[in-house]
């Protein structure tokens, strides 16, 4: 096969089979300095600096098995510490405009608790980029947890469709991208998650800590200003039931869509201010209404009969002192001007700040060890809606904080890196919660019908309280050229302590 069909050939695989590693302008919405970094599988974390750039040897296709002596390398190079010398099969054009990396991935993950889960998958990752500007990237997986289905239940990575059976739960994803990434504009179209704002307990904006979605993206920036927009395919957590038939309308989902954008300004180095609306709406096709991201979507949604679920939100951030960094954020929905001082129940809004420090001191040729506090305090029924397809959620997740609406959560945060090899995280946090309007998924019009809708009240800790310890921690160990190793521990105090231990090995080759 020539040159230029082995060209065409990845060229076009790509754009089918498009790991995430789609790149941001600086300052991006979607690439904030702090976020949700505490996972327990290896899945959800990201490649190892060490493995960011595509190894290839030289022009054409490259693969360990061309010689007796390559391949000896290559067996020795899955027990090596350091960066990687092998892919299973990589490839550069004469012109070295594409390049691309193919590589194969299996783990083990067991979670320790009153009974024992594990999690065994395979996949592969695909990484490409033509010239400097175009990347494409896969990443697919798919396991099996073996063991108490229960325990097994609690996982991160259960946050979408799965199938369960007597004694095993099967499931799988996928993570792609194909994007063009300039010094000042991004444009993407892949599937994945991200956050809007600083936060390291959870979004009160958009959070992470849910299903994959498909998402078009455009990102730019001119002067001290940028322009976000992200437009994502949602998956509604109910059917409809209009058939008469009941698996059909077990297939029945509605069209659920995500529509954000953002204005952002940086007068300084140091000062960060930006403002948005995100809306949620489905049951019909897309709305070009929301692909223009300079109008507002507020205005826009009243006069499609305000049929759609749209809120606001702004923040910042500031660094007074070259270490120390500040940030907060607010999100608004459905409030009135005349009742902001009452306890009305539509008086729905979200508050977050918090801080980072880095500490001057650190390993040789570590990145600053930091820690963070971050206080966040949530309004009863802030994304709860009456519609299926335009709740504030995707695939049974909220997307707004992931504790919860109705609560103050005060949490704090250490983070203590070795080089690229290791590093250490815990993180700890208090919530005090009511039950009243505490669950996105709650129908407001089923709690306040007919006139209590316009006085109804909501307090703050209303129905039954709770308080909630919480305190995680983990080490990652990285220093092997194909091989990642997680451990760590989660409890929770509800009255009583809960706690489980869990670890994870992954090898990517």
């Amino acid at each position: 096969m020539t040159i230029r069909k082995y060209k065409l050939l990845l060229l076009f695989a790509n754009l089918y089979l498009c790991l995430a590693g789609l790149e941001h302008i600086p300052d991006s919405a979607f690439a904030q300095p702090v976020k949700e970094n505490f996972k327990t599988s290896l899945l959800n974390y990201p490649e190892p600096a060490k493995a960011d750039s595509i190894n290839v040897y030289g022009n054409g296709l490259n693969h360990p098995f061309t010689s007796i002596g390559r391949f000896g390398d290559a067996v020795l190079d899955a027990f090596r510490p350091g960066k990687a010398r092998h892919c299973l099969v990589g490839y550069q054009s004469p012109d070295r405009l594409l390049k691309a990396e193919f590589n194969v991935l299996a783990g083990y993950e067991p979670v320790f608790a009153e009974s024992l889960s594990a999690f065994f998958y395979k996949g592969f990752s695909l990484k490409s980029s033509l010239g400097r500007h175009w990347h494409f990237n896969t990443h697919w997986w798919n396991g099996m947890f073996f063991g108490s289905q229960s325990e097994a239940a609690t996982s991160e990575l259960i946050d979408g469709y799965n199938r369960p059976s007597n004694d095993r739960i099967n499931l799988d994803n996928l993570k792609a991208d194909l994007s063009y990434n300039g010094r000042n504009l991004t444009l993407a179209i892949g599937r994945g998650k991200f956050a809007l704002g600083n936060s390291f307990s959870g979004s009160i904006i958009l959070n992470d800590q849910v299903n994959d979605y498909a998402y078009l993206l455009a990102e730019g920036r001119s002067g001290d200003f940028s322009l976000s927009f992200m437009h994502g395919s949602l998956m509604a957590d109910s059917s409809y039931s209009i058939y008469e038939y009941p698996t059909l309308n077990s297939k029945n989902y509605p069209d659920k869509y995500l529509a954000i954008h953002q204005l952002g300004y940086n007068p300084g180095d140091n000062l960060k201010l930006f403002l948005g609306e995100a809306v949620v709406y489905g049951n019909r096709s897309i709305d070009l209404n929301y692909l223009l991201p300079n109008a507002f979507w507020r205005a826009t949604e009243h006069n499609l009969w305000d049929r759609d679920n749209v809120f606001l939100f702004a923040g910042t951030s500031f660094s007074p002192l070259e270490r120390l960094f500040l940030y907060a954020q607010l999100a608004l929905d459905e409030f009135s001007y005349r009742k902001l001082n009452t306890s009305w129940w539509g008086n729905k809004y979200a508050l977050q700040g918090g801080m980072r420090y880095e500490f001057p001191l650190a390993f040789p040729d570590s990145a600053l060890p930091t820690v963070g506090l971050e206080f966040t305090a949530v309004r009863p029924f802030t994304y709860t809606h009456y519609l299926n397809h335009a709740m504030y959620s995707h695939d049974g997740r909220c997307l707004g904080y992931p504790k919860g609406s109705n609560l103050v959560d005060l949490s704090a945060s250490a983070f203590i890196p070795f080089q690229d090899q290791l590093s250490w995280q815990s993180v700890a946090s208090y919530t005090r919660q009511g039950s009243f309007g505490s669950a996105w998924n709650q129908n407001y019009y089923d709690v306040f019908p007919g006139e209590s809708l316009q006085n109804g009240t909501a307090d703050w800790f209303q129905g039954d309280k709770a308080e909630i310890l919480a305190v995680k921690s983990c080490i990652l160990i990285d220093f092997l050229a194909h091989h990642r190793f997680l451990a760590g521990f989660e409890a929770e105090k509800r009255g009583a302590w809960n706690s489980h231990v869990f670890a994870a090995w992954q090898f990517v080759y």
